[in-house]
């Protein structure tokens, strides 16, 4: 017998929207290392880090996909992370539009992760 109440868990399922958003910036972190080296770059450990959070994004979102709840947990994980990383911009005095690329960053984390928390509608609604 299947639970059909509004309180029953919902499925690791990661709907289209929050994973294509998920893998564009997942790329754009890694893209990031596109600056080291530069004098608008942040430190090396942490454009590192980023990186590894957009590899961390991309692997975990085909599993999650799929309904891995561990994978969605990953990829969440990771693009929050990276999300509060990039409040570092603001803090350290970051040109106006590196800052605005990583307010982007922010945004579309936190929409990402509302329309995860959105219930899917019925079919034929």
């Amino acid at each position: 017998m299947t639970s059909t109440s509004p309180t029953a868990v919902r499925p690791a399922h990661l709907p289209t929207a929050p994973a294509v958003i998920f893998a564009v910036l997942g790329l754009l972190d890694i893209g990031f290392l596109g600056v080291v080296g530069s004098s608008i770059a942040p430190p090396l450990a942490i454009s590192i880090v980023v990186a590894l959070l957009g590899l961390v994004t991309l692997a975990a979102l085909v599993p999650a996909r799929r309904g891995s709840r561990p994978a969605l947990v990953t990829a969440v994980t990771a693009r929050v992370i990276s999300a509060i990383l990039a409040c570092g911009a603001f803090i350290a005095g970051a040109p106006v539009w590196i800052m605005a690329a990583e307010g982007s960053l922010i945004v579309a984390t936190i929409i990402a992760v509302v329309l995860l928390r959105r219930r899917p509608r019925p079919h034929g609604v």
